[in-house]
């Protein structure tokens, strides 16, 4: 069975699910081959697919082909689209030097956010609403390069928001890249630089300037698994019944698998252990394939 010989619509009597591609690696940009046959090996198995979440730092990939075409075939069969673009600020820009004198780029691949945010409008075209799509400013990122230098991406957060707004989007999440992970840390110590945890009153006045966001732009800023802020949910299966065009019903249960995690059920694709990503950034702690 292919993508497109799967049953009727009407005829699908199994529970539907979410498939996600992918929280572990970027599958639109670098693994899309692997991603459409992920979806086909479902369909064969007889999965009925309620929704894809597709998860990127490179929008334009998901007008490139063979993947493309088949997100077009995927919604003729009536199974939903859902965009996760990941839009830091920091994509191909230096923000400072590193030990060995290079500059210090924590995005090597990635597009400039301008760039990315000028997909947008395409994204939201492709996925059907602006609902359907949800902006990470994930992580936010401070520290200091080789020479003590402070850099962060948090006053660019309001710049990436603002502008996605006036494309009707309303959905934003961040996270702080915190000193916790011993990868992240070491992989910084190695470039001669420091990567710094916000403190209590900085988070504090962080989340008061986001919560002015908020009410200025009429928009949800979700933390994604941030102590001392709320739960949230990027696979928010009640949100997915709600824009499916046929309000198809999905599991909804909450694995509850890393603290203040409330994301709902949802299949994985990016393999495990995870595809490695070519993006490269200095803060990852999955797979990266560094560029220095």
């Amino acid at each position: 069975m292919t993508l497109f010989d799967g049953l009727p619509f009407e005829q699908v009597s199994r529970p539907a699910v979410v498939l996600s591609a992918s929280r572990m690696t970027d599958m639109p940009k670098y693994y899309p081959r692997e991603l459409i046959t992920e979806i086909e090996k479902r369909l064969a198995k007889g999965l009925h697919l309620h929704s894809v979440v597709l998860w990127t730092k490179h929008p334009q990939s998901l007008f490139t082909q063979p993947l493309y075409d088949t997100l077009l075939q995927l919604q003729k069969q009536r199974i939903q689209l859902f965009a996760q673009i990941t839009i830091t600020g920091f994509g191909g820009r230096p923000v400072g030097l590193k030990a060995n004198g290079k500059p210090l780029n924590l995005e090597p691949q990635a597009p400039p956010f301008e760039q990315a945010l000028a997909f947008l409008p395409k994204v939201v075209e492709l996925v059907g609403k602006p609902e359907r799509l949800k902006v990470r400013i994930d992580p936010l990122v401070t520290g200091l390069d080789s020479r003590k230098q402070r850099f962060s991406n948090l006053p660019l957060l309001p710049v990436i928001v603002e502008q996605a707004a006036g494309y009707g989007i309303r959905s934003f999440c961040f996270s702080f890249a915190e000193t916790g992970y011993t990868k992240v840390s070491r992989r910084f110590r190695q470039l001669g630089c420091t990567l710094l945890s916000p403190s209590a009153a900085e988070r504090t006045a962080i989340e008061h300037q986001l919560k002015a966001l908020e009410q200025k732009l009429s928009i949800t800023l979700a933390a994604c698994c941030v102590a001392g802020f709320a739960d949230s949910r990027c696979i928010d299966g009640k949100l997915l019944q709600q824009l499916h065009d046929d309000k198809l019903p999905v599991d909804c249960t909450e694995p509850r698998r890393r603290p203040q995690c409330g994301c709902t059920t949802s299949i994985d694709v990016g393999g495990w252990p995870p595809k490695p990503c070519l993006t490269g950034c200095d803060y990852c702690y999955a797979r990266p394939v560094y560029v220095d």
